[in-house]
């Protein structure tokens, strides 16, 4: 190989001689995924053919020529063959670790089942004292195999646990697999018939954590709720002025017209859960709405992308699944891709077909996809680091076996995770073209209590 040279000056005694001096070039990608359909979530280059990988960032990202041209003797080239690549899928609202219990999940099989599933973060929405410190152990021990963000609760149902997230910094990362995201309020239960909150009380317990730099977020299932939490944040904004706070409201299920406007006016986010049953919402949590025709108010999910409020999705993983029992450790269920199929057809975990004013409120493929990357990046103010395949970024990738913007609908649910990669590291492999011959997780690995 030619190697570059510059001249330089080098004295030798009282000459002067012009020698030449090695030049030292970027450092060459330790990977190279080339051959391809990568979907970038980027704009300005929504789609591409290959990435770079070096130091756990993504080095760079373009057709297999320009890609293929940074290569060096000690890069490993892998030819996806077609495959396709994404941003590592983000699980915006969930309890996959701290309520795995529930279904029997340990910590280590709970991670694992979301990294077979193509999730590269989770936002763990109930992290209390003695789980983050929990979760600080793991981190130490090297079992975060991929990124948490920590929300920390203030109450649980009628029990306030007052400021304790004070003693912490907002937004401190403990490393680059475990951070604190905001704080979690509950405002109401039960499909909104039980509410744990005066305006007062909660209006101090918004102002003080807005003020302090924490980014808030509110279980709000009901009308009465979201009354409640946007006249909080409202008065907070009042008192406090931040432009960029985006406060988050979790669930979203029952909304007005003018609390949706609401939202976009004051720059909060919109969490959703698209496997939400919205039939058992309507029927059981709001009947009334469905005696009178109001149908329209449930589970908005079109009508808040399309006002341009950022909207992120989740599967609020186990909760949504949980009276599967035993087969919510299973694929397809808490998968991305079945979320964007819930997003795209409206279907539930319940199997019911959906009705008219479900599928009004369908999302595309494209607007799905957006849930669970970048839009859901920004949900956690993030969007410069993940979220998005850009050079810079973390090399969160998982590869998929089909383009889920070309198959079917029907056939998004086909579509297999081939491989999650956090930080440049194989966490998942399930073909071993995809994987170096040392990947320490080489073959799908069951998940065990």
């Amino acid at each position: 190989m030619r190697v570059p040279w510059r001249h330089g000056v080098v004295l030798v005694g009282c000459m002067a001689l012009l020698m030449p001096v090695p030049e030292v070039g970027p450092a060459p990608p330790e990977v190279i995924y080339h051959n391809g359909v990568v979907l970038t979530m980027e704009d300005g280059q929504p789609r591409a053919g290959a990435i770079a990988v070096r130091d756990g960032r993504i080095l760079a990202v373009g057709d297999d020529d320009g890609v293929l041209a940074l290569r060096r003797r000690q890069t490993r080239v892998v030819d996806l063959r077609g495959r396709t690549v994404l941003p590592g899928f983000i699980d915006s609202h969930a309890h996959w670790i701290g309520d795995g219990l529930m279904v029997g999940l340990s910590a280590y099989s709970a991670i694992d089942g979301a990294l077979r599933r193509g999730w590269t973060s989770i936002n763990e929405q109930f992290v209390d004292q003695g789980w983050l410190e929990t979760l600080r152990v793991l981190d130490a021990a090297g079992e975060l195999r991929l990124r948490i963000n920590a929300y920390l609760p203030v109450n649980f149902a009628d029990d306030k646990f007052g400021h304790w997230y004070l003693a912490f910094e907002s937004r401190h990362s403990y490393s680059p697999h475990l951070r604190l995201a905001g704080i979690k309020l509950f405002l109401d239960h039960d499909w909104g018939t039980r509410f744990h909150w005066g305006q007062a009380g909660l209006d101090e317990y918004v102002l003080t954590a807005h003020r302090a730099g924490w980014q808030v977020s509110a279980h709000a299932v009901s009308t009465e709720a979201h009354d409640q939490y946007l006249t909080a944040v409202a008065r907070a904004q009042a008192t406090h002025p931040n432009p960029d706070a985006r406060h988050r409201v979790e669930h979203v299920v029952q909304l007005r017209d003018d609390q949706l406007a609401m939202i976009g006016e004051l720059g909060m986010i919109a969490s959703i859960q698209p496997g939400i049953p919205g039939d058992l919402a309507a029927e059981a949590g709001f009947p009334e709405l469905v005696a009178r025709g109001q149908t329209r108010w449930i589970a908005r999910w079109r009508d808040l992308v399309e006002s341009g409020v950022r909207t992120i999705g989740s599967t609020d993983m186990p909760w949504l699944v949980l009276g599967l029992g035993s087969r919510a450790t299973e694929l397809p269920h808490g998968s991305p891709l079945e979320a964007v199929y819930q997003a795209v057809t409206r279907q539930s975990y319940l199997g019911r077909p959906p009705e008219d004013w479900q599928l009004a409120q369908r999302l595309t493929v494209d607007q799905a996809l957006r849930l669970f990357t970048i839009d859901a990046a920004y949900g956690t103010f993030e969007e410069g680091v993940k979220g998005s395949l850009a050079r810079g970024k973390y090399a969160d990738l998982v590869i998929l076996s089909d383009d889920p913007t070309t198959v079917t609908v029907d056939a998004l649910l086909d579509i297999q995770v081939l491989a999650t990669v956090v930080g440049g590291q194989v966490e998942h492999c399930a073909d071993t073209t995809l994987c170096s011959p040392g990947s320490r997780f080489l073959e799908v690995r069951p998940a065990t209590g």
